[in-house]
């Protein structure tokens, strides 16, 4: 973790200074809103963040392989977006050599509060990853995904809007 990222992790910053901050380290992104206690545990270039973006809270990305988010994307708080895991190893040490592969994320999506992407998926615009989700495969655009792993709830309109 560079200082520079160490520091946008500050409480004391506003959510668009402190996407400035990591823009300034070496994030890619434009007009994104930024919460306290970012960790970015990889190269701050391995992550690009798309205009309108938001990462609440707690926001862990892991390193050694690039993690995308699209346009508009909401984060929840306490989410993690993991590209890098192990193979099996033997009895001795399970946790095997370390294998990595990109996240990316559609513009449009919603991952709720403690969404946890794993190695080389792929979430569809529009897409919503409920609360508490581990997502270990690939996500259709515009669909709802829950639970561990991650299932296929529903299909959302394209155009679905909140009615209230």
């Amino acid at each position: 973790m560079t200082l520079a990222t160490a520091v946008a992790a500050w409480p004391l910053w506003s959510p668009r200074m402190r996407g400035r901050l990591l823009g300034a380290a070496g994030v890619r992104c434009d007009r994104v809103r930024v919460y306290p206690g970012i960790r970015l545990l990889g190269s701050p270039r391995d992550l690009a963040v798309g205009a309108g973006s938001f990462l609440n809270a707690e926001l862990l990305v892991g390193g050694n392989a690039r993690v995308e988010v699209g346009a508009r994307v909401r984060i929840g708080p306490r989410c993690a977006l993991l590209p890098t895991t192990h193979g099996l190893g033997p009895s001795e040490q399970r946790a095997g050599a370390v294998a990595a592969a990109p996240i990316r994320i559609g513009d449009g999506c919603w991952l709720g509060a403690g969404v946890t992407v794993l190695s080389g998926v792929s979430i569809g615009a529009g897409a919503v990853i409920a609360a508490g989700a581990v997502v270990v495969g690939d996500c259709e655009p515009d669909a709802l995904y829950a639970g561990v792993p991650a299932r296929l709830v529903r299909r959302l309109e394209k155009a679905e809007a909140e009615h209230g």
